[in-house]
């Protein structure tokens, strides 16, 4: 109690007001129950201020809220986005009014609203646009049934080189190299990035190696039941078959999220897939089948990419993984096992989620997620536009033709100087331009051609092999920490390019 003895008075006055209009409250509710009706009409008038208050605020609020709720009704209101994610119209069915109407089977799209998820570009200049944008192509996968026809015809391969002679310079060069590759199988049958030879590399994975070495023998017809090197080919598909893991997966080390692992699982099953369409080998068939349905549950179910690991809808894989996984899913196809179309369906999601820009799809980047560099574009851009030509993209298509022209601009020719030499992209190149046809191919593979043969080592312990270092390749190569086998293989696979597979518009 205070010192004047009232017990209140050190209430809060919060407390106080609140105590007081509990009270008339309850002599209002009394007064009108003992039907005192003068007392509670008075208790009601000394109520009316503060209930006048609490109505005129409620109804400010209410015309607030309310207010809001109108001005969002219009169309233009979208949600804040958050990295590359997207705005989804409520009209699946329609596409944009400025695109036409797909054709064959409509396109999965990442993107409805191409405005809504664009991608900063950077400060560099980007290369020319197309003029005239289009529709993306319905997905139609092309008939694979007879692409490994020139691998079977030996007198195919004897032009290798593209020259027409029976014993070319590229012929040379690849015979040289399959022997030199030959010498560095292990004595269980498996090969190694960093084995016992000159500038080895430092990557760790005896499944990319073994499956790098087997795709330069298969790619120059040679399998475990024909040519001349029958012996190491079976050896390495014996290997690899051992030491499959029970849900398909070929990678040798147990540790997840190592980079090398679905590089080295794809290029693994493309070995299996193309020795059992060569030879039909039914005991190839399990194993490929296998590590077929592995590579379509390790598929990003969602946003259509594969990166290190397998991924939940919520990880998001590059385009450098991906195209290997995609060529082995082509590459099973030729050995007629199925795939699910919905893999293909998503897969075309993210080759849209990793073009430059929503409005082209003629120049690539290496993932949805980062920012577009200079450094990237061109192997990016060769491996997605080859990856197009898998999913269907027509020889004409107005963005194939324009990313065509970007590879072979002048900054873009094969040069075999330091920094300048980069085989990754120039594998990715190969095929796209071979599927074209033409003086464009011709005029291509008779640049990198004798670049190739010219720096091939011609003599001494590691003869028919590259070195990785002299000169050193661009960064993205990889020749820096794969090391000499890697680069070897990537030119033999270049120099097949002519009857590794039929050219995809054959028939056109």
């Amino acid at each position: 109690p205070s010192e004047s003895g009232s017990p209140k008075s050190n209430l809060p006055v919060k407390k106080r007001r609140r105590r007081k209009r509990r009270s008339r409250a309850i002599a209002l509710i009394r007064s009108y129950q003992k039907g005192d009706w003068n007392r509670a009409s008075g208790e009601l008038r000394k109520s009316i201020p503060s209930l006048g208050v609490s109505l005129a605020v409620h109804a400010i609020i209410l015309l607030i809220l309310g207010w809001f709720v109108i001005r969002n009704q219009d169309d233009s209101f979208s949600p804040l986005e958050l990295g590359w994610s997207t705005v989804v119209d409520s009209n699946e069915d329609e596409p944009p009014q400025d695109t036409p109407q797909p054709i064959v089977i409509p396109s999965v799209s990442m993107n409805r609203n191409p405005e809504s998820a664009r991608t900063a570009l950077p400060e560099e200049k980007t290369p020319e646009q197309p003029q005239e944008q289009q529709g993306q192509p319905g997905l139609k996968l092309g008939d694979v049934s007879n692409a490994l026809r020139l691998r079977k015809q030996k007198p195919n391969r004897e032009n290798g080189d593209g020259t027409g002679a029976k014993k070319g310079a590229g012929r040379e060069a690849i015979e040289n190299a399959l022997k030199w590759i030959a010498k560095q199988q292990e004595a269980d049958g498996r090969w190694r990035l960093n084995g016992n030879y000159a500038d080895a590399g430092t990557i760790e994975t005896d499944t990319g190696a073994t499956a790098l070495a087997l795709l330069a023998f298969l790619g120059d017809g040679h399998t475990h039941r024909s040519g001349d090197y029958q012996t190491e080919v079976q050896k390495g598909l014996d290997w690899l078959q051992k030491i499959q893991r029970e849900n398909g997966d070929f990678f040798d080390i147990l540790e997840q999220g190592r980079e090398a692992h679905f590089y080295s699982h794809s290029q693994a099953t493309i070995v299996f897939c193309e020795a059992l369409a060569l030879t039909g080998d039914d005991s190839l068939r399990l194993p490929a089948e296998r590590a077929v349905r592995f590579l379509e549950e390790s598929q990003n179910p969602l946003l259509g990419g594969w990166k290190y690991r397998p991924l939940n809808d919520d990880g998001i894989g590059d385009l450098s993984v991906t195209g290997w996984a995609l060529m082995a899913l082509h590459s099973a196809r030729m050995a007629d096992i199925e795939v699910e179309l919905n893999t293909f369906f998503v897969a075309e999601r993210f080759l849209n989620s990793v073009q430059e820009q929503p409005s082209t799809a003629a120049y690539y980047k290496y993932r949805p997620d980062f920012p577009i560099a200079e450094s990237q574009r061109h192997p990016m851009t060769a491996e997605g536009l080859l990856c197009r030509q898998w999913l269907g993209w027509p020889k004409n298509h107005p963005p194939l033709s324009h990313g065509v022209k970007f590879l072979l601009a002048e900054k873009n020719l094969p040069e075999w100087k330091p920094r300048r030499r980069n085989v990754y992209a120039w594998y990715y190149t190969a095929q796209v331009l071979h599927n074209l046809g033409g003086e464009d191919w011709r005029n291509w593979f008779g640049t990198v051609l004798p670049l190739m043969v010219t720096a091939q080592q011609k003599a001494g312990r590691d003869k028919g092999s590259w070195h990785p270092m002299r000169p050193e390749g661009a960064f993205l190569e990889r020749s820096h920490d794969a090391g000499r086998l890697y680069l070897t293989v990537m030119c033999v696979l270049i120099l097949e390019t002519p009857y590794r597979h039929v050219p995809l518009y054959e028939e056109e």
